[in-house]
């Protein structure tokens, strides 16, 4: 009988194959992780004495505990980039900060906001502009700042587009942490490259420019896309000679969805954006073979499915379950020799924050014999855990899968 460590379990799943267990995500990337507030009611529910540590601040995600992993079954870490949020690195040491719930945590040392008169925190680029803003009462910073904004020309572009890079200090700090990952933990190690096309845009242009030019200029866009996509493939050369080797799988993202629908119709995206989607894909493939590539996209995005297999991923992320048309039994029947599905097991949106313990627990097996059969299933809910979701639905979505979680599922 084979004995697995997480990383093949892992490997023995993405490749449609059934391991001794279904692989676990506890929190191990930026799109299946935990909120910090509800990081440290985990703690306390499960009387561990640890320190909760925030390394996005953005999204106010904790690091998982090695100790924490273990007990939850986590089978999968990540490789962070060296900023992997606003721009604040995390080889600068941690300091103490108090959270709105009135704990304390470890947060990045260079992460600084300013307070403003009405109860919001910004932070502001070397230029003093504003970029990010948090809310009175809010948990998230929201962008502020779109470099492209009001640009309609292709000189525009060039002017003023800031394109994706990577430091010498950060592939020294790649290089070393993912050896480490790699050499001295048992887990398959995701690379989380925060590139994206149509979230990138929205970013660089401005939410409702972006949709508006994708319509009305899409020459412009492409334009754009063509840059941004040369300037990716560049870094992720960079990156994979750096890393590549230690990597079991990569991740990039774009969300697409809402919660009842798509943000843009199928033909746009098969018309502008696919084509830049599916270069940097097959640049992947044809640098690291091995490596399989994990796409977060949020929502109701059924009718984009059959495209994004055929522009080169293998993991879909999150399965968001509880938007339209995300019907577990169709997604298996209808792509499951196709894609992983990693997420839905849970809804973070419904059963994890307004039920029980039980009906979490329910839900996670329902979605097991569902998913699992056949392997190509990664467990864990269908999006980050959220600050209000209590830590006993945690622990009872996760016992689920130590309890259901066995091959042969029954």
């Amino acid at each position: 009988m084979t004995e697995f460590t997480s990383r093949s379990r892992v490997l023995c799943a993405l490749e449609h194959r059934e391991p001794d267990r279904i692989p676990v995500d506890f929190a191990s990337t930026r799109s299946s992780g935990i909120n910090a507030l509800a990081y440290g009611k985990l703690l306390q529910h499960l009387q561990l004495p640890l320190d909760n540590v925030v390394f996005d601040m953005r999204q106010l995600l904790s690091e998982t505990d090695d100790q924490v992993r273990r007990l939850m079954g986590g089978d999968i870490i990540q490789l962070h980039r060296l900023a992997p949020s606003m721009g604040v690195a995390l080889n600068r040491g941690y300091r103490p900060e108090t959270l709105m719930d009135g704990s304390t945590a470890q947060v990045p040392s260079g992460f600084h906001y300013e307070k403003q008169g009405d109860g919001s925190a910004v932070i502001r680029n070397a230029k003093g502009v504003v970029t990010f803003k948090r809310p009175e009462g809010g948990l998230f910073f929201d962008d502020m700042y779109h470099p492209l904004e009001g640009v309609d020309t292709e000189d525009g572009i060039d002017a003023k587009m800031s394109l994706p890079e990577i430091s010498a200090e950060e592939l020294d700090y790649l290089k070393k942490r993912a050896k480490e990952l790699y050499e001295e933990t048992p887990y398959a190690v995701i690379g989380t490259t925060s590139t994206s096309l149509f979230e990138r845009g929205a970013k660089d242009f401005g939410y409702e420019s972006y949709l508006e030019n994708l319509i009305a200029e899409p020459e412009l866009v492409e334009y754009y896309l063509d840059k941004l996509t040369t300037a990716y493939i560049g870094m992720l050369d960079t990156y994979l000679d750096a890393v590549g080797d230690y990597l079991q799988i990569i991740q990039l993202h774009d969300d697409y969805g809402a919660q009842n629908s798509l943000l843009i119709s199928p033909n746009v995206f098969r018309n502008v954006l696919k084509p830049f989607h599916t270069k940097i894909h097959r640049f992947i493939k044809a640098k690291k073979p091995h490596l399989k590539i994990f796409f977060h996209c949020c929502g109701a995005i059924v009718p984009l499915i059959p495209d994004l297999i055929d522009a080169g991923i293998d993991i879909l992320n999150p399965i968001q379950i509880a938007a339209a048309g995300m019907d577990p039994r169709h997604l298996k029947k209808e792509f499951g020799a196709s894609l992983v599905f990693w997420g839905g097991s849970c809804s973070t949106q419904t059963t994890m924050t307004t039920k029980s313990a039980e009906a979490v627990r329910k839900e996670a097996g329902e979605m097991i014999k569902i998913f699992a059969p056949g392997g190509g299933f990664v467990f864990c809910q269908d999006h980050n855990i959220q600050a209000t979701i209590p830590p006993e639905n945690i622990a009872a979505l996760y016992k689920a899968a130590k309890d259901f979680g066995r091959y042969p599922v029954l």
